[in-house]
């Protein structure tokens, strides 16, 4: 559900043709947030391209946008968010259809007798437009706007250092809790000694939630060298959960080269064939399938894992803008190994199916 902030809507008779114009018309300040592979702040300029379709949205994610919102409500003295989730058409554009649906929705909600009579009534809380975003997304979020506003972070943050030190041993993970990961995360750079030293350590599952933190982190040298120790570590187990963990932690290292290599000592091992695996990677180290080795071998894995996998993956990075132009110029080569092109064939066959019935893949 979107809450919507204490400010008057515009009237339903008001001209109101973008988003941005929208939140300008009601006094907002917004910040804008992509939430779909990993959370990164979106500069104004570039999203009001986004929404004159002059650029594709740069992370896609299951064929749309999943944008947050923050402005400050300085007459209540808070901030307010939404989550909102728009589709993209096939070069990763705004359907503007949509996001005109989503405004006529709110402005024509704001008009109804019942909701000014009412100033309890929220006008987006039925908006089909509206998601909710997950635990650690709502984590993860709020540790970048606490740093960036320079607040203190959760109060669980102290025992969560306490618990990375290791002084009470790292069995005790129970009780730490999922904002103060983010909180350290986020301050990644202020505890890499803390952090690197702990890594090797960790239980299964606070290292799976750390590296689900750092993902969103743009890492320096010592914690992609750690985190990618940990990653050989677990290919020798193996557990395809963990190793996934690991790929997504190093994801959005500072180094390509190092984050290129975990990538391919990844899919060179027994397990790299995995749909967890391979998701990891789609996911969040699309940026490392720019190289072109890497690429061709990830296509290769995927072809090995199963039609279902490959349809699914495949299908969802052809919506990112750089990653489309590569792959379709790998989908026309015919020197492909003979299950890639295989796979591809019956993935092109499904689409055109899928086509004709006016759905996508």
């Amino acid at each position: 559900m979107l809450k919507s902030p204490p400010r008057p809507l515009p009237s339903p008779d008001t001209v109101t043709t973008t988003l941005y114009d929208f939140l300008d018309q009601i006094g907002a300040r917004p910040r804008f947030f992509s939430l779909g592979r990993r959370i990164t702040e979106i500069p104004h300029e570039r999203f009001t391209a986004f929404e004159n379709a002059a650029e594709p949205w740069s992370q896609p994610f299951q064929q749309a946008a999943w944008l947050g919102i923050l402005f400050d409500d300085t007459q209540a003295g808070e901030p307010h968010l939404w989550f909102l989730r728009f589709p993209l058409d096939e070069q990763g554009l705004l359907v503007q259809a949509a996001r005109d649906e989503f405004l006529r929705r709110i402005i024509d909600s704001a008009g109804q007798p019942d909701n000014a009579a009412d100033p309890s009534t929220d006008p987006l809380g039925d908006n089909p437009f509206g998601f909710k975003p997950n635990e650690a997304q709502m984590a993860n979020l709020h540790a970048r706007i606490t740093h960036s506003q320079g607040q203190s972070p959760s109060p669980q943050y102290a025992h969560t250092l306490e618990y990375f030190s290791g002084k009470q041993g790292f069995e005790q993970w129970q009780f730490v809790g999922l904002q103060g990961i983010a909180d350290l995360a986020i301050r990644h750079d202020e505890h890499t000694g803390l952090l690197t030293q702990a890594i090797p350590q960790l239980p299964a599952e606070p290292f799976n939630v750390l590296c689900g933190c750092l993902e969103n982190a743009a890492l320096g040298d010592s914690l992609i060298d750690a985190i990618a120790q940990r990653l050989h570590t677990e290919l020798g187990t193996p557990d395809p959960v963990l190793i996934a963990a690991a790929l997504r932690g190093l994801s959005n290292g500072a180094q390509r080269e190092k984050v290129i290599a975990a990538m391919q000592v990844a899919l060179h091992s027994e397990p790299g064939k995995h749909p967890e695996i391979l998701a990891a990677i789609a996911g969040r180290a699309w940026e490392s399938l720019y190289d072109n080795d890497l690429r061709t071998h990830f296509l290769r894995r995927l072809a090995e894992s199963g039609q279902r996998a490959f349809d699914s993956i495949l299908a969802d990075l052809l919506f990112l803008p750089v990653l489309r132009t590569l792959l379709l110029a790998d989908i026309r080569d015919h020197q492909q190994p003979q299950e890639v092109q295989q796979a591809i064939a019956t993935f092109i066959q499904r689409f055109t199916q899928s086509t004709a019935k006016g759905n996508k893949p």
